[in-house]
């Protein structure tokens, strides 16, 4: 029962979040199925750590295909770069089970979702006068 209620209250914070703080959740889904990758591959739990990564893997996959060139210019090719860089860490670590290949992609995620919080965080005080 609490499950269909934090999934109720998960899909309501979707509807209700703006583009920013849609990305910023997209980040956290993404580094909390990593780390919980990272315990299965220590766990030896390979259909587990398998279906963490694809989740993340599925993630990173969506935000580089939403981005736009034109309004995003050199920006977005840099974030195309980095999340070509993690997709294919990410499909390393799974096909060897290697946990290691996993910190490069944790470090990017966290670095820009604590770019894309700060955005959010802005939008805020903007955000808060519009009903």
């Amino acid at each position: 029962m609490l499950t269909q209620y934090a999934r109720q209250y998960e899909q309501t914070q979707v509807v209700t979040s703006s583009g920013v703080q849609l990305i910023v959740m997209l980040y956290d889904g993404a580094i909390q199925s990593i780390e919980i990758a990272r315990r299965e591959i220590q766990a030896k739990n390979v259909r587990e750590k398998a279906r963490h990564l694809g989740r993340a893997i599925a993630i990173i996959g969506e935000l580089n295909s939403v981005l736009d060139y034109e309004q995003g210019g050199d920006i977005a090719r840099s974030l195309r770069r980095l999340y070509d860089y993690m997709l294919a860490e990410l499909v390393e670590a799974n096909a060897r089970n290697n946990e290691r290949r996993l910190d490069g992609p944790l470090r990017c995620l966290s670095t820009l979702r604590e770019a894309w919080r700060e955005v959010a965080a802005q939008q805020q005080p903007r955000m808060a006068g519009v009903r």
